[in-house]
């Protein structure tokens, strides 16, 4: 590790020595990143001298810092932690960014160095040195909107989702070199990580979880750098309630279908929240219930979210998965969560749901609940092209009982559940349907409810816990006749009567 570390961070400095001049090359020129006017008492215009007088700050700080390198006094093991402690700095570890950020601050008193010519969204010039010498440059200008849940960098722009819609940065990378040297900030962290013309796509991690995406020419037509990360934290039904996603009244009824355990599958369009609500359906299970969870890369954090029960995480390579979740199933485990599936990873789930315990979980991209049977099998049948479409299908259906449907608003402000649905395969007909126990109406903005679920369901959730299967039958027959689903699917026949121009 320290090894990989060492030669990763090297590389780094040949970046940082070739941004500042010290090979001879052309000088670092940071007015594509510092805004062009400045928020003080009034405006500042960026002039040739202010860069100038930054650049020249920059160079003092690096060599300064770099020195301890060149030391003869310093010892191997010393410029080793030194380097390690550097790298954790840059890829997020708040107590080693600070760190450098107040050796930074010492050697600019040391110098007598001040100045005002830094973004308003560094806190401090340290800060402002530190994150465009060695961190992320004007990206750290998302971390100044915690609320928001996504940012991507377009060739050398900066575009920030703010309210839920992307607005592009005024400020901009100096150059793609630039935004190289970011991305690979990034990539050190794990030495599997390969992004180029073969490989034109990467999905990593960041150290705090945050899901960063690449794509590179010539999959685009231009780089892409995709941030998402969860701004949920307190993972509860209550908190979803909060939040709008599911209505006050309908905690016991979620509560209810988490506990009686069903193999769960949480669909819905891309950060519609999938993941932070079948979180919060996990954690209203008992805490001495243990997790096993299996993922391409540890996003779901379900350790650090889950404190209070016994968690497995386990990594594995997009194709090594279905034949990794045997090492999960030999572990101690009372129901097992499979991240995000796509491909290799619908062949997991489906092994966890045959071969585990009850109440496996996962998410999904899905936007129409219907097609979510013979969508998954084609997954299966896209990678195992020798099995017959039927037999998969029957499989999915036999071992999927529900799924969760999300959905938010064109401006993504607004998540919601809007469907409980079972998927019932039926012997006689050796076939599947689908029956809605919830559904929400965007029409009259009303929940409508079923108690229809199948004999089949039922006695397996009443064999996990009886005392809650009733409890969701009672509720599902009260909202039932409160709101049945029946008016739900009249209200659909109105609009297509009302759109076709049919009396």
């Amino acid at each position: 590790m320290v090894n990989s570390t060492k030669l990763a961070f090297h590389e780094a400095i040949e970046d940082i020595e070739s941004k500042l001049q010290l090979k001879n090359k052309k000088p670092y020129d940071p007015s594509k990143w510092l805004s062009k006017q400045v928020e003080t008492e009034g405006p500042i215009t960026t002039t040739f001298a202010r860069k100038k007088s930054f650049d020249n700050i920059c160079q003092t700080v690096y060599k300064s810092l770099k020195s301890v390198f060149n030391d003869e006094d310093t010892t191997d093991q010393k410029k080793d932690e030194f380097q390690l402690q550097l790298h954790q700095a840059v890829i997020g570890n708040e107590q080693a960014r600070q760190y450098f950020i107040n050796q930074i601050t010492n050697i600019l008193r040391k110098n007598n160095i001040t100045s005002d010519d830094y973004p308003h969204f560094y806190d401090s010039l340290s800060e402002a040195i530190f994150q465009e010498v060695y961190g992320v440059s004007i990206l750290h200008k998302w971390e100044k909107y915690p609320e928001s849940e996504a940012a991507v960098i377009r060739g050398t722009e900066l575009w920030i989702d703010i309210n839920g819609q992307f607005v592009k940065q005024t400020e901009s990378f100096s150059s793609l070199d630039e935004v190289n040297r970011v991305t690979r900030t990034f990539m050190n962290r794990t030495k599997e990580a390969v992004i180029n013309e073969q490989s034109p796509e990467l999905e990593i991690e960041r150290e705090d979880g945050s899901r960063i995406t690449m794509i590179v020419k010539p999959r685009s037509r231009t780089n892409y750098v995709m941030f998402r990360r969860f701004i949920v934290k307190d993972i509860s039904l209550a908190e979803q309630a909060r939040l709008g996603t599911i209505r006050d009244i309908d905690i016991p009824l979620f509560q209810a279908l988490s506990r009686t355990m069903p193999n769960t599958i949480f669909a819905g369009r891309v950060r519609s929240a999938k993941s932070t609500f079948m979180k919060s359906m996990i954690r209203e299970r008992p805490s001495e219930f243990v997790v096993a969870a299996m993922e391409k890369h540890f996003e779901l954090r379900l350790s650090d979210q889950l404190k209070d029960r016994l968690v497995f995480e386990i990594q594995a390579k997009e194709g090594d998965l279905h034949q990794a979740l045997p090492r999960l199933l030999r572990m101690e485990h009372d129901y097992i969560v499979i991240g995000e599936i796509r491909s290799l990873e619908t062949e997991a789930y489906l092994q966890a749901c045959e071969r585990g315990e009850r109440g496996a979980a996962t998410t999904y991209h899905l936007t129409d609940v219907e097609h979510v049977v013979p969508q998954i099998t084609r997954h299966i049948l896209d990678e195992f092209p020798n099995r017959q479409f039927d037999n998969e299908q029957e499989r999915v259906a036999r071992n999927v009982d529900l799924i969760i449907t999300m959905s938010t608003d064109r401006d993504r402000r607004r998540k919601r559940v809007i469907g409980v649905t079972e998927v019932v395969w039926d012997e006689e007909q050796r076939a599947y349907r689908t029956v809605d126990l919830i559904r929400y109406s965007s029409v009259t903005n009303q929940y409508y409810y079923s108690s229809s679920i199948s004999k089949r369901l039922l006695l397996l959730m009443a064999e996990e816990n009886e005392e809650e299967t009733k409890a969701l039958v009672e509720l599902l027959r009260a909202r039932e006749n409160e709101s049945p689903m029946s008016t739900y699917k009249q209200i659909q026949d109105n609009i297509l009567e009302l759109i076709l121009g049919e009396e």
